[in-house]
């Protein structure tokens, strides 16, 4: 599932993942699209292998296919749809770094929050 690869992503590249995370949370409440996502990721992360490695491991793919981030500090909730017709939802809170995985509904709640 997407929670279970953002989770184990946060397990093996944790500095790197706060420090994506907490840029994002840092522009303050709002939705990211696609490229906010991807050019967040080239910009943080100064190594080279490491940005490749979370580029072209499981959650670049995630971030590859994120419709969009909804940010409400300090949580990011992504809009992931892995393939047509798949929808999954996951909010990590950055702080204490716990990943859930939300309902449709939970996301458009979390969503309306921006409002």
């Amino acid at each position: 599932s997407t929670r279970d690869r953002v989770q184990d992503t946060l397990s093996a590249h944790r500095n790197e993942l706060v420090a994506l995370l907490s840029r994002y949370v840092d522009q303050g409440k709002g939705i990211l699209q696609p490229h906010n996502l991807i050019d967040e990721l080239e910009s943080v992360i100064g190594d080279d292998a490491t940005k490749k490695t979370l580029s072209d491991g499981p959650f670049g793919e995630i971030l590859k296919s994120a419709m969009e981030a909804i940010v409400v500090p300090p949580f990011v909730a992504l809009a992931v749809r892995p393939r047509t017709g798949v929808w999954e939802y996951v909010r990590v809170n950055v702080f204490e770094l716990s990943v859930e995985e939300l309902t449709v509904s939970e996301y458009l709640r979390f969503k309306e929050e921006l409002v």
